[in-house]
């Protein structure tokens, strides 16, 4: 069950382009919709593969590459189907924000959504239930957003009810998108992500990172667009002659990897991304600007490991990620 209306078909060959509309009686538009633009490209037989962007509307690579493919691939050139979503969360989108400005809700944390909830609710319960239904494999896009510096990265996403072979497709999906690392990760236990929503339902998915600072990286447009191409010709989707992949470093998020803020103030790093630590290390200082008399404090990694992300504000409140640490996965587990 859902609201969201389109006119595409989705199991028609050939290319269509339109939007899915989710009803929204506003202030300002008693009658109206949120305009989800969708495209579909099908051609014989193959699987079908769903790629997302702006999940978080402060995250432009996905969008931008996304786009790319809707204006330049033709249903000649494929075999199987995309379904393509530059712009599943429009309203974050139009703001530059992480979150939507209609019920400032986080549409990668809120699956498998309500289709009678708040708007992001709406949404994921569509992705979740019409989308991810028809889907054999999902790619979802993104760039870090406005608050992190975060190393270029494929994400798997580790659930309780993830099962193997689902594990193994999504990480040789990681290798052929060949980003620097790939990093295994159950997001803190949280699994109300797309990619943890897809592999709940036996989906192989992966999550990419492919910009930070809520800024436009030319390095990661030009990377986003030579991993896509690579993910379109692993699942055999397209025949191309892609720019090879570099090998990606395998590793993980342990417990106690994300340094947080242990209270309000304003957080200066001594460390950088790629930088490697240890136990105990300094990570930066703390310092309340407003108390000229008042010393920073000193803030430490509680384990060692390299540092994956870290936060692109000064300002910081307690509980806040300052950075995050991955390690080199156990043998036993690489693919």
């Amino acid at each position: 069950m859902s609201t969201v209306f389109t006119h595409i078909d989705f199991n028609q060959p050939g290319k269509q382009v339109g939007f899915a509309h989710l009803p929204l009686s506003a202030h300002n538009d008693a009658w109206g919709t949120i305009a989800m633009p969708v495209a579909v490209i099908a051609n014989g037989e193959g699987p079908t593969l769903l790629i997302t962007g702006a999940i978080h509307g402060d995250e432009y690579e996905g969008p931008i590459i996304i786009n790319e493919l809707i204006r330049t691939l033709t249903a000649g050139q494929v075999r199987g189907r995309i379904i393509l979503l530059p712009c599943a969360n429009t309203p974050a989108l139009r703001a530059s924000m992480r979150v939507s400005p209609l019920d400032n809700k986080n549409l990668a944390r809120v699956f498998p959504g309500n289709p009678w909830g708040t708007p992001t609710e709406q949404i994921a319960a569509w992705i979740h239930d019409a989308l991810f239904p028809l889907c054999d494999f999902y790619l979802d896009l993104h760039s870090g957003g406005s608050s992190l510096f975060i190393e270029e990265s494929a994400q798997v996403v580790v659930t309780e009810e993830l099962s193997p072979q689902v594990r193994e497709q999504s990480e040789a999906m990681a290798r052929a998108f060949g980003a620097t690392l790939t990093v295994v990760t159950n997001n803190m236990g949280d699994p109300r992500t797309s990619c943890g929503s897809a592999a709940n339902l036996g989906i192989p998915a992966i999550a990419a990172e492919m910009g930070w600072n809520g800024s436009i990286s030319p390095r990661g447009v030009k990377r986003t667009r030579a991993a896509v191409e690579r993910v379109l010709n692993h699942l055999g989707l397209i025949q191309s002659d892609p720019v090879a992949a570099e090998a990606s470093q395998q590793v993980f998020i342990p417990p106690g990897g994300n340094l947080l803020s242990p209270g309000d103030g304003w957080f200066e790093s001594v460390v950088d991304i790629g930088d490697v630590v240890n136990a105990g290390d300094l990570a930066g200082w703390l310092h309340r600007l407003s108390e000229p008399e008042a010393a920073p404090q000193a803030v430490r990694f509680a384990i060692g490991g390299r540092i994956y992300s870290q936060r692109t504000f000064g300002a910081t409140a307690q509980g806040n990620s300052l950075a995050v640490l991955v390690q080199d996965l156990p043998v036993e587990e690489k693919a």
